[in-house]
C-alpha cells in the first residue's frame, strides 16, 4: 500500500547529501538493527532503531538513484540485509511463544520471498497487497510507542502483527498464482 505512494513523494534528491555511498547505508541500517539487540534490552525503546533503520530504508535507494549508480548487486545487498534486519527487529519483542515468533518471521519473509520469485517469473508485484516493508516497520513502531504508553497492548499487537502478515503472505501469494497461472501470462 505505501508502495503506492511513491510516485507522490520522491526522495531521491536528498540522495545526493547523503556522504556514504548506498551500500554503506544499506549495511549501516543493518547495523543499527543489530546495535538495537544489545540497546533495546538496556531501556533504549524498540521504535528509536525501527525509525532509524527505516529512514535508512528510504535513503539507500534515494542515494543510488541520485548518484545513477543502482545496481544489481546493489539490490540484492539491500534485499538481503533487509530480510536480516526484519528479523532482528522481531528479536527486540517479547514473544509469548517460539511458535508464534516463528509464524511472525515466516509471514515477514514470504512477503518478500513471494515478491521476488513472482518478479523472477516477468510478474509484476510491486504494490501488490499489504504488510509490505514500509508497512510492517511503521506497524512495529507504532506498536513500540504504543506499548511504552500501556504495555499490556503489546501481546495483543504482536499476534495481530502475526496475523497480519501471514494473511499478506497468502494473499500474495494467491495473486502471484493466479496471474502466472492465467492462460495470458
Amino acid at each position: 500500500m505505501i508502495e503506492k505512494l511513491r510516485k507522490y513523494i520522491n526522495l531521491d534528491s536528498l540522495g545526493r547529501y547523503i556522504p556514504l555511498p548506498a551500500d554503506a547505508v544499506t549495511a549501516l541500517s543493518l547495523a543499527v538493527a543489530l546495535l538495537g539487540l544489545w540497546l533495546v534490552p538496556l531501556g533504549v525503546p524498540p521504535w528509536v532503531f525501527i525509525a532509524v533503520v527505516g529512514a535508512l530504508d528510504v535513503l539507500d535507494g534515494a542515494v543510488a538513484r541520485a548518484r545513477g549508480s543502482p545496481t544489481r548487486s546493489g539490490a540484492l545487498l539491500d534485499s538481503t540485509l533487509d530480510r536480516a534486519a526484519d528479523a532482528v527487529i522481531l528479536l527486540y519483542f517479547p514473544w509469548r511463544s517460539p511458535a508464534l515468533l516463528t509464524a511472525a518471521l515466516a509471514g515477514t519473509f514470504l512477503i518478500s520471498y513471494v515478491r521476488a520469485r513472482a518478479e523472477s517469473l516477468g510478474l509484476s508485484m510491486r504494490g501488490v497487497g499489504f504488510m509490505e516493508r514500509g508497512e510492517r516497520l511503521i506497524y512495529l513502531f507504532l506498536a513500540s510507542i504504543v506499548s511504552e504508553l500501556y504495555r499490556p497492548a503489546l501481546g495483543p499487537a504482536l499476534y495481530l502483527y502475526t496475523a497480519l502478515v501471514d494473511v499478506a503472505a497468502t494473499y500474495r501469494f494467491l495473486e502471484a498464482y493466479r496471474a502466472l497461472k492465467a492462460p495470458n501470462f
